[in-house]
């Protein structure tokens, strides 16, 4: 709120303060038809979105990822490779589930890629599988583009179809289950159930694989539910809420079986390579089976068990160590001949068959698992693709420390041969009086012990093998329950209208505000106060443009009350008594300084004062035009010495006969020089003389400078400001005239003053005068009552 001190004139001046909440609320009420209108806007348009607007549905899966174990611990390397199996890492799972391999299968599958929509007038439905029909493509000239028809009229015997751009349609009738072709994509229409018919137009579309599949991507969210559990949660935010549930399950089955054949393939290449080797083991048993048949027969040796003696035995325990370490060569040999051999590549590689060496099973495991990685990534990555190089490179790597380590257990068997076979040297040279043929025949049946020892083992392999690819079929994936879903939950109608109430709302106001900042006029009172400390004498309302003419303070009203407290303001002031000269001007032309001049003129008269009021306005004279003068002589011809008689140049108010109006008179060819004339000085001590005040109604200071000339003459200045009118960088001159004196005694009348609203609550007069001062305003039942009297005082 402002608060009045008194200044030098002993007028008000005004204490700064800023707008109360209240004052800030009543500014934007001002403007409520605007708040209407944009609420109007703004709801509509919401209106019309959600109309418009296509709803999504939200359906959810889950799926448990159960994890693998193996069951038993084995330092055999084709063990290891036959019961280990992928353990389940969360993160992989999600980036695996992701994938857009996966997702095309699932389009593929499932023809996710044809798309069939209702079409309205307002918006398009899509049916999925609801529509009449089925799109069957049949032929595809290329998969990167789709294409799209629109199907109506449909009968029994088939319906009209419509295909390319708007400006160009093109149309004719299929009958269904007749191929059809358009730029190079054939396809059918089938029916779906016997009666097919109806008005309703509709559009049936095929997109690329690829490309529905982005799209499904994008609408699908993979999480944990929990980080704490090993389940995947599954969202698809889909039009249709059937077909965003019928991607899920679709999904979830997928991966699924893609988990499975990955195991499987795993398994058929073991058991493919065990029956490869238990062929060639198959052959040389049968050679060395044979060979000791055909020894025994032609030498006819049946048994020498009572020639060997004790000698034997020890022969034969060395011998089995000797044996034992042949079988592992051999497995060593087998193992290198498969790596060496290049119809092996991209397979699986055997175990060490009993080589009991932890870093070879590693290595081979780590092996058979890029190999397994390799296959499953080549279908969906091209030749070229780096991640199919790093997977080579790393196999190679492999590759070379497990022959490495093969050469390396090679030699650690030779070393232990050689040591054996010095021992069994010594035994051989005890039985070299045994017969020769013995001795071959031993031979002969220690290779068959080795190659049947070996044949066994893979055929045990084999059979494990075979129960591996068995359990190869349970999955370690589950979907818990089958997709479902709710909604809609797009779009949300009770959010947008919120929404668009709140824009609503904001809009107005912070076009207000934008207009408050860009307004470069004075509406409230701080406009003035922020920037003046001039003192201001009073304040003017505002007053309707018909009425705005002649004299307007002879009525008890609010302006007139107004005027009379400028005059109070000027005659209450310390240097009062010596204004008798007051100049009265502003800073640009339709600011009301002639009507304040008149008007001051006139409250002055009232009281029985000689008042003179000099239209000194040479340019633009208002008052005369006001008040009707017209075609007489003014200041012009005194002041230009075409007469000497001021009774000449005078008018007399018909209402206030005190109160001499002197008009401006005809136009000067330069009022300014006219000023500077040497006959002004004497008017003023003239009129000094006959006349108790002197009001000089002057240009506005802000296009000439009349106002500054005029000034040596005079005892006080009134600037007039009117609201809505006055520039606010206008304010800076005031301010400029005022901090270096240019005009004597200067105060300020805010004229043309509305207030409440979006004016503002700085200025007092913010209610209607309804009454005056002094007059009893009766209670509203007494105005109303019939039987009233009326009563003054």
């Amino acid at each position: 709120m402002e608060e009045m001190d008194n200044d030098i004139f002993g007028e008000t001046t005004i204490k700064k303060s800023g707008l109360t909440g209240k004052d800030h609320i009543k500014k934007y009420v001002a403007y409520w038809p605007v708040f209407i209108l944009s609420m109007a806007i703004f709801i509509g348009g919401a209106k019309l979105y959600l109309r418009k607007a296509t709803p999504k549905y939200a359906a959810t899966t889950l799926i448990l990822v159960k994890g693998e174990r193996p069951n038993t611990t084995t330092d055999d390397v084709l063990t290891t490779a036959l019961i280990a199996t992928r353990s389940s890492n969360m993160e992989n799972e999600l980036q695996l589930m992701r994938s857009s391999g996966l997702m095309e299968s699932v389009v593929l599958e499932n023809q996710f890629n044809v798309s069939y929509f209702l079409l309205g007038r307002v918006k398009s439905t899509d049916l999925y599988l609801n529509a009449p029909f089925r799109l069957i493509v049949q032929k595809i000239s290329d998969s990167s583009s789709g294409f799209s028809i629109i199907v109506k009229e449909l009968s029994n015997k088939g319906a009209r179809i419509e295909y390319g751009p708007k400006t160009n349609k093109k149309g004719s009738f299929l009958n269904w289950n007749t191929p059809y072709t358009i730029n190079g994509q054939q396809f059918v229409l089938a029916p779906r159930g016997k009666n097919v018919g109806g008005d309703g137009q509709y559009m049936a579309i095929w997109s690329p694989v690829k490309q529905t599949a982005q799209e499904i991507a994008g609408k699908l969210t993979v999480d944990w539910l929990d980080k704490k559990t090993s389940i995947i949660i599954l969202t698809i935010l889909i039009e249709n809420l059937e077909r965003g549930k019928d991607i899920l399950n679709a999904l979830a089955k997928e991966y699924d079986r893609k988990n499975l054949e990955e195991k499987s393939i795993a398994s058929r290449n073991t058991i493919q390579f065990i029956d490869d080797r238990l062929g060639i083991i198959s052959n040389e048993l049968s050679g060395v089976e044979g060979s000791l048949e055909n020894y025994q027969r032609g030498n006819q040796i049946i048994n020498v068990a009572s020639q060997s003696g004790d000698a034997f035995a020890n022969t034969n325990s060395v011998s089995k160590e000797i044996m034992d370490i042949n079988i592992k060569k051999g497995v060593i040999q087998q193992i290198q001949g498969y790596f060496n051999n290049t119809d092996n590549s991209n397979k699986l590689v055997p175990s060490s068959l009993g080589i009991e060496d932890p870093t070879l099973g590693a290595l081979i495991s780590k092996y058979n698992e890029l190999e397994s990685t390799k296959q499953r990534e080549k279908p969906r990555l091209s030749s070229n693709s780096m991640v199919l190089k790093d997977l080579d490179n790393q196999i190679n790597d492999v590759k070379g420390s497990v022959l490495e380590s093969l050469q390396n257990i090679n030699k650690n068997l030779n070393s232990q041969q050689n040591s054996l076979q010095q021992t069994n040297s010594q035994y051989k040279q005890f039985l070299s009086s045994l017969p020769r043929k013995e001795r071959e025949m031993q031979e002969i049946k220690r290779k068959q012990s080795i190659t049947e020892g070996l044949y066994l083992y893979l055929l045990q392999k084999r059979e494990e093998a075979s129960i591996s690819a068995g359990s190869a079929n349970i999955s370690i994936y589950k979907q818990i329950d089958s997709a479902s879903g709710y909604g809609p939950v797009e779009p949300n109608s009770r959010n947008i209208m919120l929404v668009s109430i709140l824009l609503g709302v904001l809009m107005p106001v912070g076009l207000i505000a934008l207009l408050d900042q860009l307004n470069e006029k004075i509406i409230t009172r701080e406009d003035i106060t922020n920037k003046l400390t001039v003192p201001v004498l009073g304040e003017l309302v505002h007053v309707p443009k018909r009425k705005a003419t002649g004299i307007l303070v002879m009525n008890r009203d609010l302006l007139g009350e107004q005027f009379r407290l400028i005059r109070t303001n000027l005659a209450l002031s310390e240097k009062g008594k010596n204004n008798h000269v007051i100049l009265v001007t502003s800073s640009n032309i339709g600011e009301g300084k002639s009507m304040v001049s008149l008007n001051l003129s006139a409250v002055l008269a009232v009281t029985g004062k000689k008042v003179a009021l000099l239209e000194f306005d040479l340019r633009k004279p208002g008052i005369s035009k006001g008040l009707g003068i017209s075609k007489v002589k003014g200041l012009s011809d005194y002041l230009l010495g075409q007469t000497k008689d001021l009774k000449d140049i005078y008018q007399p108010s018909d209402e206030i006969p005190t109160l001499h109006i002197y008009p401006s008179g005809p136009l000067p060819h330069n009022p300014a020089d006219i000023l500077l004339n040497e006959n002004v000085s004497p008017l003023f001590e003239a009129l000094r003389s006959k006349y108790d005040y002197i009001i000089v109604d002057t240009a506005p200071v802000g296009l000439v400078t009349d106002a500054f000339i005029l000034n040596g003459y005079s005892d006080a200045s009134i600037y007039i400001i009117r609201q809505r009118h006055t520039l606010k960088r206008q304010l800076d001159l005031v301010n400029d005239i005022y901090i270096n004196g240019r005009l004597n005694n200067l105060g300020l009348v805010i004229n043309d003053v509305k207030t409440g609203g979006k004016y503002g609550s700085g200025y007092r007069y913010n209610e209607k005068y309804t009454y005056v001062y002094g007059q009893s305003r009766k209670p509203l039942w007494k105005r109303i009552s019939p039987f009233s009297r009326s009563n003054t005082s």
